[in-house]
This record gives C-alpha cells, sequence and structure tokens, in this order.
C-alpha cells in the first residue's frame, strides 16, 4: 500500500484536526491550488464525510466517519478469518 496519500485525504485529515478551515484557508495551509482544495471539499461532501450547513461552511458528519470506521473494521476482521 502506497504511504502517499492524495490531497482528498490529507485535506480530510487536517479538516478533521482544524474544522475551522474552509477551502480558502485549507489552500494556504496545504499550498495547493484553490479548485483542487474546493474538489476535494466537493468530493468528501459528496461522499457524505462532511456537511455543508451554509455556503464555505462544513462540519465533519461524525455519524458517517463512525459507520465507515465500523464498516472497514468489520471487512478486516472478516478478512482475518
Amino acid at each position: 500500500m502506497s504511504s502517499k496519500k492524495s490531497l482528498k485525504e490529507v485535506v480530510f485529515r487536517e479538516f478533521l484536526q482544524d474544522p475551522s478551515l474552509g477551502p480558502s484557508e485549507m489552500t494556504k495551509k496545504l499550498d495547493a491550488k484553490y479548485n483542487s482544495v474546493k474538489a476535494a471539499f466537493a468530493k468528501l461532501t459528496e461522499e457524505g464525510f462532511l456537511e455543508r450547513p451554509s455556503r464555505g461552511s462544513y462540519k465533519p458528519n461524525m455519524a458517517a466517519i463512525v459507520l465507515n470506521l465500523i464498516d472497514r473494521i468489520e471487512k478486516l476482521e472478516s478478512q482475518a478469518k
């Protein structure tokens, strides 16, 4: 498995550490292109990991994050049997 993370993964990890970061702030923090960061936020929202209560505002969807982790754990446990 590659240790190189996608921009989406980096954005998600950084966002979870500091949910006050929007796309503009994240762009500066990561020294990335705004459109790429914005696309990562959009994809994370589409996948259900982030919620967008208002324009330019995001928050983590903890229920979706936890359920995804449970699914991943169950999959790993079933593969180990």
